[in-house]
């Protein structure tokens, strides 16, 4: 039930939101969010015959002005005013914004007080931080974002450009990543199964 304005989550073992129904509209945008790449990833493709890399586009553009209208009537929504999940679901939708670059740079303005606060997660920060840079033509700094070589089985994941590479983990360390070797690789098995054909029937 709701206690001045606050769902009670006590009864669950999660502390109580500030805004849940905007905590419930941020899931759903990024359940819509996610649901292309989930069919890309399981080989499976749109009942309705759409292309899914352009159901992503249109999606990522029809979510980003009411992920903005958000900001503006609530101010950031972080972990106390949305929870952890809804609060990750709002990063998660900031970071498919890249066709507005200023939105994404005043968001992470808006986050680093947050996270300092601990009710933004200081991993994402680092996410939006190389997510920012790229969109601006500049250097990474936590290595979060790949490119690859190779095709099929010898696919492999490469960081993007650095500063001051040898660094790199230590950054990373800061903000709670696991090393950029083991991140590296991470993203060459996923997606080295992604691009496998599964045998028909399965």
């Amino acid at each position: 039930m709701a206690v001045n304005g606050l769902l009670d989550a006590t009864a669950q073992g999660t502390p109580p939101v500030q805004y849940p129904r905007l905590s419930k509209t941020l899931d759903s945008l990024a359940y819509v969010d996610q649901w292309p790449m989930q069919r890309m990833f399981q080989q499976q493709p749109d009942s309705a015959g759409r292309n899914l890399v352009q159901v992503e586009k249109e999606n990522f553009a029809r979510h980003q002005p009411i992920i903005e209208s958000m900001v503006r009537q609530y101010g950031y929504p972080g972990i106390q005013q949305v929870g952890k999940k809804s609060a990750y679901n709002f990063w998660l939708l900031v970071q498919h914004a890249d066709a507005y670059p200023a939105f994404q740079r005043w968001v992470l303005q808006l986050m680093l007080p947050e996270v300092k606060r601990k009710n933004a997660s200081a991993a994402d920060y680092a996410y939006l931080t190389d997510r920012v840079a790229l969109n601006a033509g500049q250097l990474s700094e936590y290595g979060t974002l790949v490119i690859f070589e190779g095709t099929g089985p010898t696919i492999r994941a490469v960081a993007r450009p650095l500063r001051d590479p040898a660094r790199v983990n230590k950054r990373r360390a800061a903000v709670g990543l696991e090393p950029l070797e083991t991140y590296l690789e991470n993203w060459t098995n996923m997606t080295r199964q992604m691009n496998t054909p599964k045998a028909p029937g399965i």
